[in-house]
């Protein structure tokens, strides 16, 4: 919504400011144009942690996320979770597992960092044998390399799924959004 608004406003400007006259000083630099919103990535409320291509280390844009449901779990000594940690399908079924397993224990760690205890969180790994997306473009496989954060008990009460199964949460939880697939 941000990008599309950003857009609207610059092309407004643009028109507003346009002239036949030749410009008599070289213009300003200004902003890059917006990526096309088809190769932007999907900005939605699931409750999850994308990670990029063959890595594990939780990148600054996910700490919201994680911070709430760590609150969460902290608040609520009953909660318990299970981070499910996936692949896209490059590789074998061995390395993806490991790998899912690295990312999952990576959010496990950053949850209890911020306030859930150990016997809350379960960390446990797909590999890319749960794909929820197909594996046919870049952008699907960037979709597939994340850890969920699945409630298992007491579950905050903007929790829920989406058609694909995947855990999501609404702004009771966390008000904020988590950029779907990192390339």
């Amino acid at each position: 919504m941000k990008k599309l608004l950003a857009l609207v406003i610059a092309g407004s400007a643009l028109v507003a400011c346009s002239s036949n006259k030749a410009p008599v000083e070289a213009p300003v630099a200004s902003a890059p144009a917006p990526a096309p919103v088809a190769s932007a990535p999907v900005v939605s409320n699931h409750n999850s942690v994308y990670f990029a291509f063959n890595k594990y280390d939780i990148k600054d844009d996910y700490a919201g996320v994680v911070k709430a449901n760590g609150s969460y779990l902290a608040a609520n000594a009953a909660a318990k979770v299970q981070v499910q940690g996936n692949t896209d399908d490059i590789g074998s079924v061995e390395y993806n597992l490991s790998l899912g397993q690295k990312r999952a224990d990576a959010v496990k760690k950053a949850l209890i960092a911020t306030g859930a205890s150990k016997a809350q969180v379960e960390a446990t790994s797909n590999g890319k044998l749960k794909a929820k997306y197909a594996n046919d473009t870049s952008e699907a496989r960037a979709m597939n390399r994340r850890a969920d954060i699945t409630y298992k008990a007491a579950q905050p009460a903007g929790y829920s799924e989406d058609s694909n199964g995947l855990p999501m949460v609404d702004s009771s939880v966390y008000n904020g959004t988590v950029a779907q697939g990192v390339e």
